[in-house]
């Protein structure tokens, strides 16, 4: 029984029918199907509606039984199964494949070469996401551990920050019963580490006691209580090579910070580079506190926030419960309307999702792992089109293969199995290129990522990654030449008869595919490199050119204006001051009050202690009023705050009107312009400076101008060197420093142009695969056409027009996802830019550029080829 309707919809719908149904019943269900669809077409229901709605009704209901007979009861009912053949018929599977690959050597050469690069990609990712997933999980029981952080609410949103208050850490303890221990730490950053003559500056974490049993960080020397002893230390297992080589380090005495001797009680594996947290030594918090006489002073103070605390459960414990009973422990001490809220975040969670919007997680780095997973999956679908539109672009050279191996008895499931034992096979062959490509890019990859990334053959993880990717690969790219192959009639076939091979329908949709994803990623690649300038070229409101920063101790607190007066009086330095923190970081803030004020909420600002000429070192203009000076004793209780302090406040003549702090009343004498402080991507926080004398231990250093500042520093050295052989610390450019706050977009950013070249260029190859095919299939064509008078320009319009046509829909697909997605993707930052209208007609001329160059190549060849060679070459 014939159609009386050959539209797409019925093709298709007997196409998917015939490549679900067994073998056995396809005749009767399809002449069942067929009669219904004819008789639905001339009904004489509804007589009086139009001929086209009887048969775009007629086409639903075929539609709707075909979907009805793919139930699954249904299915194995009529026992539809594909018994797999034995070994001897794989064998010959594999023989027909290396047939098939050694016959067309050019078209395997792309589909194995652009597999390899899929693989490799996805391979590399996969490593990378392991290592990101595998952060913090140096502690033996990282499960079981949590930090403590505090949800505040001020400028009229909930912040939150891993300080909290000493108070808090043995609070905790009875809280809840689920708590099973608590741990106190400090920050690791400025401490030094001498030995005789050997000394060396060090991340240095104070801990309180718990902390060596709570982590249970692998010991190498030394036991659990090896910091019981207020003046002990331990070194990591790197430290103590360096300080005392091949000798034992235990017992020996070592010097801290210059001042302090303690003496070594243990040694520890070196913490790994995925850790949040950094250290090469441990040292007791008692030491540390006895140091910082503030941190003693705030043993009873709930609202000094400094140290960070950490929490050890009990196994099984439900932290949603824990923290609904603990979250008022800190706000029953409070009464400013800061609403301070506690809760815990799992150690596995730290580095992932370390953002947070309004108290709640919102993301982090986490986002950035799902889309490169997605992205690497994407590169290897692409890979994997490409094999599907070769395979089935040369329908007609394995459709007469495909009929005899029917007419002679081969079942369906038979001819599915050799098309996936084919697709395996170059799979496989695939793979193991990809291995060898991944063990050449690692070194690179590493510098990239900024990792130390390796295959481990020996795990058994890698070889399940491994195998799943092969398994998915392989059923990606052979799924659709297996059933369309098998689908074949070999009447047809054999006649010459394949319209199969000719309906273009599903090749077109992946290639667009393809399109699609590439149009996706080149514009994805502009906008995060747009992004990046943005943020890099953005006024800081300092100038970093020669300013060098150098960590505060005891020794330079006490020969700070002998040190400052020999830098300026040396030729090499321009300018001198000492402050609480580094311009380019914000840790320190204060709730402040104004008069007339009038939200009852508290404001928080950034505060900056600080000494003479922090301006004039850092570089920072003032717009209104007058700097600090020796001349004014008055100075002591006043501040300069910055333009958006002003702009808070709502202050038109700000200068010489009082601001409240920490019970004190302090006086406006100047206003400065705003200064990017912490994250470039952040909007300037309001800041007040004073010289408050509370803890400086940070000296800025700007040096004069120079094109020999190795000289310079040189001089510096020798001048902390003449006051203080041993206090001599390694400076740091601030815009080194400042650096580091763009490593995760610039990273980001090279991780989107190294996709966005995969994509391309898989695509590209793709193209190149099916123009170079379209173009020998239709010699005898171009021959005929050439000797009836077509130029080859019209020759080579005519094969452009089809993938130009693609090019274009798939634009018209992409460019509006992609905005979306992009726009939706910079609202993660505050600081961002507004995607500019070139972008779009950029990546369009740039796609059928490429298009045109790659199908012209390959259409060049056939064009310009002698006609009466093509015509008679059978």
């Amino acid at each position: 029984m014939e159609l009386k309707d050959h539209s797409p919809v019925s093709r298709l719908a007997f196409r998917f029918l015939r490549w679900i149904c067994p073998t056995h019943l396809l005749e009767e269900i399809e002449g069942d199907l067929i009669q219904k669809y004819n008789r639905d077409i001339q009904s004489s229901d509804h007589s009086k509606q139009s001929g086209n709605y009887k048969l775009r009704r007629a086409k639903r209901r075929l539609l709707w039984n075909v979907i009805r007979f793919c139930r699954p009861g249904i299915l194995l009912r009529n026992k539809f199964t594909m018994e797999f053949t034995g070994g001897i018929m794989i064998q010959h599977y594999l023989k027909t494949s290396l047939r098939v690959i050694n016959r067309n050597k050019y078209y395997s050469f792309i589909n194995i070469s652009g597999l390899a690069v899929g693989i490799t990609s996805s391979i590399l990712m996969l490593l990378w996401v392991q290592y990101e997933y595998s952060y913090d999980h140096f502690a033996t029981n990282h499960k079981s551990i949590f930090q403590a952080k505090v949800n505040f609410r001020y400028n009229g949103v909930v912040n939150t920050t891993e300080d909290n208050c000493v108070p808090a850490y043995m609070a905790l303890r009875s809280a809840d019963n689920r708590i099973r221990n608590t741990c106190l730490t400090s920050s690791t950053y400025g401490h030094s580490i001498d030995y005789k003559d050997k000394r060396s500056g060090k991340e240095v974490l104070a801990v309180s006691r718990e902390f060596l049993e709570m982590f249970g960080i692998p010991l190498i020397k030394g036991t659990a209580h090896s910091l019981d002893d207020p003046y002990s230390i331990m070194l990591n297992e790197t430290t103590a090579k360096e300080l005392f080589g091949d000798r034992d380090p235990i017992n020996q005495l070592v010097v801290y910070d210059h001042v302090t001797e303690l003496k070594v009680t243990g040694v520890f594996k070196d913490v790994p580079d995925n850790s949040t947290f950094w250290f090469h030594a441990l040292v007791p918090i008692y030491d540390y506190a006895q140091k910082n006489a503030w941190l003693l002073k705030d043993v009873d103070k709930w609202d000094s926030f400094y140290p960070r605390i950490y929490v050890e459960m009990n196994s099984g414990a439900e932290i949603e419960e824990v923290n609904a009973r603990i979250k008022d422990l800190v706000k029953k001490h409070f009464d400013d309307g800061s609403n301070p809220e506690l809760f815990l975040q799992a150690m596995d969670r730290w580095h992932l999702h370390n953002k947070f919007v309004n108290g709640k997680e919102a993301g982090g780095k986490i986002e950035y792992v799902k889309l490169f997973t997605w992205i690497a999956g994407l590169t290897l679908f692409i890979a994997c089109i490409n094999y599907m539109n070769l395979a089935t672009a040369r329908s007609e050279r394995r459709a007469k293969e495909t009929g005899i191996r029917k007419s002679i008895g081969s079942r369906k499931s038979e001819l599915i199995q050799q098309f996936f034992v084919e697709s395996f096979f170059i799979t496989i062959i695939s793979f193991v290129a990809g291995i060898i490509l991944v063990r050449l890019c690692l070194p690179w990859f590493n510098t990239l990522v900024r990792a130390q990334l390796s295959i481990d053959f020996a795990s058994v993880e890698f070889w399940f990654l491994v195998n799943a990717l092969v398994i998915i690969t392989g059923l990606m790219s052979g799924f659709y030449p297996a059933f369309y192959f098998s689908s074949f009639k070999p009447a047809k076939v054999l006649k010459g008869n394949v319209l199969e091979g000719r309906n273009p329908g599903v090749r077109k949709l992946l290639v667009t595919a393809q399109y699609v994803i590439s149009v996706f990623l080149i514009i994805g690649m502009i906008v995060i490199h747009e992004q990046i300038q943005y943020v890099k070229s953005r006024e800081l409101g300092y100038s970093q050119q020669n300013l060098v920063c150098f960590a505060f101790n005891d020794q330079i607190a006490k020969n700070y204006a002998a040190i400052k007066n020999e830098l300026l009086s040396s030729g090499v330095v321009e300018a001198v001051t000492k402050s609480n923190e580094g311009i380019d970081v914000d840790y320190f803030t204060d709730y402040v009050e104004w008069d007339g004020k009038q939200s009852q909420e508290k404001i928080q600002f950034s505060r900056i202690s600080t000494d003479y000429d922090f301006t004039k070192t850092n570089g920072i203009r003032i717009l209104e009023g007058r700097d600090f000076s020796p001349e004014f004793k008055s100075d002591s209780n006043a501040v300069l705050v910055n333009k958006t302090a002003v702009t808070i406040m709502g202050m038109k003549n700000p200068i010489g009107q009082k601001i409240k702090t920490r019970d004190r009343e302090l006086r406006i004498i100047g206003v400065l312009s705003d200064v990017v402080r912490g994250s470039p991507f952040d909007p300037v926080a309001p800041c007040y400076i004073g010289m408050l004398r509370d803890g400086n231990n940070h000296l800025t250093i700007r040096l004069s101008k120079t094109n020999d500042l190795t000289a310079s520093l040189k001089r510096v050295d020798a001048v902390f060197k003449k006051l203080d052989p041993l206090n001599v610390d390694e400076p740091q450019f601030v815009s080194d420093r400042f650096t580091h706050n763009y490593k995760t977009i610039d990273f980001i950013g090279k991780l989107a142009d190294l996709f966005a070249f995969l994509g391309i260029f898989l695509t590209c190859l793709g193209i190149l695969g099916l123009a170079a095919y379209t173009a020998e299939q239709r010699t005898k064509e171009l021959a005929i056409r050439k000797i009836l008078g077509a130029s080859v320009g019209n020759l080579l319009l005519l094969l452009n027009n089809y993938f130009i046509r693609i090019a274009v829909v798939a634009l018209l697909v992409a460019a509006p996802v992609s905005w979306l997605a992009l726009n939706s993707y910079l609202q993660n930052y505050s600081y961002r830019i507004t995607i500019s209208w070139w972008v779009i007609p950029f990546t369009a001329l740039g796609i059928l550029a490429f298009t045109l160059i790659i199908v012209s190549t390959q259409v060049m060849k056939a064009a310009t080829t002698n006609p009466i060679n093509s015509l008679k070459s059978e």
